[in-house]
């Protein structure tokens, strides 16, 4: 494919059908699927590469300068105490200028990790805008500042001059404001400014109000958590409700500090690095992302933004650094309880066409799928979504190559950016669509990143990856999802067989000791194989904890076998207790359950022995019968006194044994459901057994393969 700019992407379609090899969970397959430009058909093409990285040292919290970040400080409070007020006055200006969801998304306190944020930098490349695991490459987005912090992607730049001479006389009596009210350490503070505006009323409280906002919330390092002149104009038009595309320059901002970082930990720059940018962003999108190490979020507020969640939380996992494989690539789709995603997560997929008729969030979609230009202040940035696809539900390519101007100014960036869409086909992904990636890809970036992290990094990581699930997987029990995530990277095998267990109906186990008369030993010997049985399940589940996986799943198979093939029920007690007692031979179980089923069995023979007994008597009546006439009669009474007496019993011994088998009948089904339940999870669980296996082969080839510099490609790539 040919090197595409950022302006030629904008002529009919950002997006394209075809049919291509797809990477799934059920292997390759070919099917048609829609892939976001530019992208490359050919390793051997117009590939946008990663570059190999240079050595770099861990950072540490004492790297970064003291900076608010557009993190919460104590003196805040005085913007909230502001707020009430001008919220109720000028809500639909705010409305009209897209600030309104940023303002209130501003008044929620998000407790600042350090360690949380320096892990993450770490992964950043400044090359291709994006932070680079092993397993594949994410970025912070377009979407991601729109929907966390509530800026709009669409209105005019920044840095547009104040037209008229109402704005430019208002701008210039809130300089000379900020001018009188500087103090001695050369800047004008929050208590300062509030002051002095606070209760004036009008429209310059109003544009104070909106200085007050920019400086400590969205361009927080101008002036380290004091006034900044630079925002002085961007209020003024802000106060007149005009729409300004606040969130690529507050991207620009974030993508200039993380590059910094990265270049400090390449020993490019010396001292300390000062962020200036919104690194609040970079917490809470790592929490929206990374399922596995988030705190358990709130619930939202009714009426409130989405980041209303993660108000003063804290960091639950303290080994972070280590666990960055869990990624959700498409967060903001799914429902949340007084939230609604926003209206471009269709429910099914469909194209549309841009135009002045289409609604403003498909046309901020269509910005932030677009590869272009970020403009910040005095400065650009690259913007490449095209390397992420997946994270707005489309299918992963290789990247292609983008002509990049260096020389840029802000005003050219800006007209790339913002170049008419009229006319352009957008395909709207489904809001369930997660994307995946073509064959091509995957064999392409299992080389691509094994370069840029160095062999032993990526077997450092793997390794450190792995323990640290060890350590830290109890934590994934208070996650709010209430998922269970059955992928081997997250929980081991014999968890995933332990949550799948989890929820099935405890078996009923009561004793009828009291309800059938004590003569029956055949009532007794079923309770006795009942009682059996429940102390045989229990002994299983308390010993399974000890168990490993395969034990585990080789003796539960060895159970459900012998109950597939344990005999229909005109199989004597005896021969079924003994086929059980086989079976549990292993089984280390206390001298109680082992006496009684010796009564069993015993009462079983002496059930047989008196079924003889009375066949012997009926033999000698029949004899007597034949060779004393004389005592006929009396032989006749003794048989049906006899008869009569068996008679009775057999119809005592069914009523008993028919209150036993409707109850036993019910009994009976839910052990057949839960059996086949059992029967599903032990499949499931060698299935995955048979998926690790797999994954450690391919492990195992792929460091053999690096070991031996990479001459051979291992079989699996091959394939």
């Amino acid at each position: 494919m040919e090197k595409a700019s950022p302006s030629s992407l904008t002529e009919k379609f950002l997006i394209e059908e075809r049919e291509e090899v797809m990477v799934s969970e059920k292997g390759r397959t070919l099917r048609k699927t829609h892939f976001l430009k530019p992208f490359s058909t050919s390793i051997d093409g117009s590939v946008a590469e990663l570059p190999r990285r240079d050595d770099q040292q861990r950072l540490s919290d004492s790297s970064l300068r003291d900076s608010s970040s557009g993190f919460w400080v104590a003196d805040h409070y005085f913007f909230l105490s502001w707020l009430g007020k001008m919220e109720t006055l000028y809500e639909p200006i705010w409305e009209k200028a897209g600030i309104y969801e940023a303002i209130k998304a501003s008044t929620y306190k998000i407790t600042k990790d350090p360690s949380l944020i320096l892990s993450v930098a770490e992964k950043w490349c400044s090359e291709t805008k994006s932070f680079v695991f092993s397993w594949g490459e994410v970025t912070i987005t377009l979407e991601d500042v729109m929907v966390l912090l509530g800026f709009s992607v669409l209105g005019s730049p920044v840095f547009a001059p104040l037209e008229c001479s109402e704005m430019r006389a208002s701008a210039e009596k809130l300089e000379k404001v900020r001018r009188d009210s500087v103090g001695k350490a050369k800047r004008v503070s929050q208590v300062s400014w509030t002051s002095s505006f606070m209760g004036r009323g009008g429209q310059m409280e109003h544009e104070a109000f909106l200085v007050l906002w920019l400086s400590l919330f969205v361009f927080p390092g101008d002036c380290c958590r004091s006034i900044s002149r630079n925002v002085i104009p961007i209020a003024v038009r802000l106060a007149s409700g005009e729409r300004i595309a606040l969130a690529p320059t507050v991207l620009a901002f974030l993508y200039k500090d993380l590059g910094r970082i990265c270049d400090f930990a390449r020993g490019k720059c010396a001292g300390k690095v000062s962020l200036k940018s919104l690194f609040k962003l970079v917490q809470v999108w790592t929490w929206e992302r990374f399922k596995n190490i988030r705190p358990k979020a709130k619930e939202i507020p009714e009426g409130e933004p989405r980041i209303a969640q993660w108000d003063s939380l804290i960091q639950r996992s303290k080994n972070v650094r280590l666990y960055f494989d869990d990624f959700d690539w498409r967060p903001y789709t799914k429902p949340l309880k007084n939230w609604n995603p926003l209206r471009f997560y269709v429910e099914e997929a469909m194209w549309v066409t841009v135009d002045d008729s289409v609604d403003d969030e498909f046309a901020s979609f269509a910005r932030c799928v677009k590869v272009s230009y970020l403009v910040g202040k005095g400065f650009v940035e690259d913007y490449f979504p095209h390397r992420v696809a997946r994270q707005f539900g489309l299918a992963q390519d290789l990247p292609g190559l983008v002509t990049l101007h260096r020389n840029f100014t802000e005003k050219e960036a800006w007209d790339d950016y913002s170049k008419s869409l009229d006319g352009l086909k957008l395909y709207m992904p489904s809001r369930l669509d997660r994307g995946s990636v073509t064959a091509r890809y995957q064999d392409w970036w299992l080389k691509s990143v094994a370069d840029f992290m160095g062999s032993e990094e990526m077997q450092k990581e793997s390794t450190e990856a792995f323990d640290a699930r060890n350590t830290f997987d109890h934590l994934d029990k208070d996650d709010d999802d209430g998922d269970i995530d059955v992928s081997p990277k997250v929980l081991p095998l014999s968890q995933v067989v332990q949550k799948l267990e989890e929820g099935l109906p405890t078996k009923r186990r009561k004793s009828r000791k009291h309800r059938l008369p004590k003569r029956y030993k055949i009532s007794e010997s079923l309770q006795m194989k009942r009682a059996r049985e429940g102390d045989d399940k229990s002994s299983i589940d308390k010993e399974d904890d000890c168990m490993t996986v395969a034990q585990l799943i080789r003796s539960r198979k060895k159970f459900s076998d012998v109950e597939k093939t344990g005999g229909d029920a005109s199989e004597s007690l005896g021969k079924r207790s003994r086929r059980y007692m086989v079976v549990d031979s292993d089984d280390d179980s206390g001298p109680c359950q082992k006496h009684a089923w010796m009564e069993v069995e015993q009462r079983s023979v002496e059930d047989g022995g008196t079924a003889k007994k009375t066949e012997i008597t009926r033999q000698t009546c029949d004899a007597v019968n034949g060779s004393n006439a004389e005592n006929k009669t009396m032989i006749d009474d003794a048989t049906k006194e006899a008869e009569s007496w068996l008679h009775e019993d057999k119809e005592m011994k069914k009523r008993c044994i028919g209150k036993f088998s409707s109850e036993a009948k019910k009994e009976e089904d839910v052990d057949e459901r839960l059996r086949q339940r059992k029967l599903a999870i032990e499949e499931i669980a060698l299935e995955l057994e048979a998926c690790l296996s797999k994954v450690d082969k391919s492990l195992t080839e792929i460091r053999k393969w690096k070991t031996r510099g990479n001459q051979t490609k291992p079989r699996f790539l091959l394939s």
